[in-house]
């Protein structure tokens, strides 16, 4: 009876300590602050780079923002779930050389900090480019 009483014992401290050194829902990562996106894109016939800037905040797991570059500038909104974030960027031309369109990222942040994945412009039908976002330090 009493080593039976021991192990339950210990079976309790071990769930205690297990509980306390787990990591929380609440500890999600953050993608909050301000990031410098790259990404290229070629389709049949047209290519693409970009190089917004996009500035987040984060509420639980929902993103909203903006992003601007040298040719467009417009909101974004997006999701996070662990490392993984998907953001939609509403971008307005500003001039010529692109239209307005609706470019979705989707990627990955690495234990290096950097987010990387693969996008698409609505006004490039089905062509898949990637990227990469670096962190702007404050």
């Amino acid at each position: 009876m009493k080593s039976a009483l021991s192990l339950l014992t210990i079976f309790a401290l071990v769930a205690i300590v297990d509980a306390a050194v787990a990591p929380s829902a609440s500890a999600a990562t953050s993608f909050a602050g301000k990031w410098i996106v790259t990404g290229a894109i070629t389709a049949e016939d047209a290519s693409e780079t970009i190089s917004p800037t996009c500035t987040f905040k984060q509420d639980g797991n929902a993103l909203s923002g903006s992003c601007e570059g040298r040719n467009g500038l417009g909101s974004a909104e997006g999701a996070v779930d662990d490392d993984t974030v998907v953001w939609h960027w509403k971008r307005i031309a500003k001039n010529d050389e692109i239209w307005d369109a609706t470019i979705t990222f989707r990627g990955e942040l690495g234990k290096d900090g950097v987010i990387r994945g693969q996008w698409k412009d609505d006004t490039l039908g089905d062509a898949v480019g990637t990227f990469v976002a670096q962190h702007v330090k404050s």
